[in-house]
């Protein structure tokens, strides 16, 4: 019995000395600051994760369909002009120019403010609408 509870004492002795340490930081200051939370640029852009590809013709196809304009990133925490990248990683890269010359585009476009340089992604509903994510930037 005396075996038991000496082997015992050892092994939970042993667990101690290397939890002990492991812990050392939360055991000595406890109230260390944590990071800030902040929204993180992956956080802003999670809907563009997915997007289908769109091409030259579908943007051409597009006549009198409802648009959804989606704003992306515009919560102001960094400058305005600080997202480059997701005009280079949406899915209408190279289609502004036919965004520009598609007329129901850019009627909802212009009616609230934006214009074919804003769209960062274009993404067809089911319903047959279009819902254009767009990034107010100063091109203009």
């Amino acid at each position: 019995m005396f075996k038991t509870t000496v082997l015992a004492l050892v092994i939970g002795l042993t667990t101690a000395a290397t939890i002990v340490p492991s812990n050392a930081l939360n055991i000595a200051a406890p109230n260390h600051p944590k990071k800030p939370v902040s929204s993180s640029d992956e956080e802003c852009s999670y809907q563009l994760n997915y997007m289908p590809r769109v091409t030259r013709a579908h943007i051409e196809a597009i006549q009198d369909r409802h648009v959804y304009l989606i704003p992306v990133c515009e919560d102001g925490l960094l400058g305005r002009d600080d997202y480059g990248w997701l005009f280079t990683s949406g899915n209408v890269g190279t289609l502004r120019l036919p965004i520009a010359n598609n007329a129901t585009l850019m009627s909802a476009l212009t009616a609230e403010g934006y214009d074919h340089q804003d769209v960062v992604s274009l993404r067809f509903g089911g319903d047959g609408s279009i819902a254009l994510y767009v990034h107010q930037r100063t091109l203009r």
